[in-house]
């Protein structure tokens, strides 16, 4: 890993740092910056979908659905955890695991499913960052899941809606509602 990925990550760790530690006026752009990556991989992958399903006839617009839907399940159930770990003040390490790899895989998928309708033979969307971001998950909240559990409702509450912000992934149906392109 290079230094600048070092200093990276090390910034990162101390913005989400004083984000749970209550500093509830800059959460909002402290949890952005702890979940930078989960919320780019979204991104990359939305702009993807639709910027591509513009141009799709009916076939390959429901493969592109279905591979969407399996990856969107899957990140959508990682980030209900990281929810699930500030509602409760609980980390399970070995969840944290599970729904890393499993966001790894699906990222795998999609990106098999994306080449096999574009032709193209190239991974789309970045999964690197997934066992990186998960280990940086474990340690963060080791550190600080005891200042979560102090945090009053409303500073909890508030950074719950701030991290479903980020991470949670909309529908297919949701992204580029524009009719299917007709077959030429």
């Amino acid at each position: 890993m290079s230094n600048q990925a070092t200093d990276r990550r090390w910034v990162v760790l101390l913005v989400l740092a004083f984000a749970i530690a209550g500093c509830s006026h800059k959460a909002s752009s402290q949890i952005s910056a702890g979940v930078a990556p989960f919320t780019t991989a979204r991104n990359q992958t939305v702009g993807l979908v639709a910027n591509t399903k513009r141009s799709l006839g009916a076939a390959d617009a429901n493969t592109l659905a279905v591979a969407y839907t399996a990856l969107q399940e899957k990140a959508n159930a990682y980030a209900s955890f990281m929810v699930e770990a500030v509602n409760t003040s609980s980390f399970d390490s070995a969840r944290n695991t599970k729904y890393a790899a499993d966001l790894s895989k699906a990222i795998g998928d999609f990106n098999k499913s994306y080449d096999s309708i574009e032709a193209a033979r190239h991974d789309v969307v970045a999964s690197a960052w997934v066992s990186p971001f998960a280990q940086s998950l474990q340690s963060h909240w080791d550190q600080y899941n005891g200042l979560i559990a102090q945090m009053s409702p409303q500073t909890k509450a508030d950074l719950v809606k701030d991290l479903k912000r980020q991470t949670v992934w909309p529908n297919y149906e949701d992204i580029a509602t524009e009719p299917v392109a007709p077959k030429h």
